[in-house]
């Protein structure tokens, strides 16, 4: 089957979908092709994961600075769950 399309654009993160959400608004034929989950690399795999790790560690440092401070005890991070967790994170939504 043979089908032509005004714009093909090629990922699924922000830089592809607003240029494909708006021509589609404007009424163009659009297609839009990933051969990963779609999503995007910033989502899924990089940007918005790296912030899981990035908040842990921050996290637990802000907790240090405020010990004596209204703050008591002792944050740990348990790094095979976090890691498991920003493997996962964004794929459920």
């Amino acid at each position: 089957m043979k089908r032509e399309f005004d714009l093909v654009v090629i990922g699924t993160g922000t830089a592809a979908s607003v240029p494909a959400y708006k021509c589609r608004a404007a009424g163009w034929q659009v297609a839009v092709i990933d051969e990963l989950p779609y999503g995007g690399t910033c989502a899924l795999r990089g940007c918005d994961p790296k912030k899981v790790l990035v908040g842990a560690g921050e996290l637990t440092e802000w907790s240090r600075r405020m010990r004596g401070y209204g703050v008591s005890g002792d944050l740990q991070i348990r790094w095979p769950e976090l890691v498991h967790f920003k493997q996962t994170y964004g794929l459920s939504t």
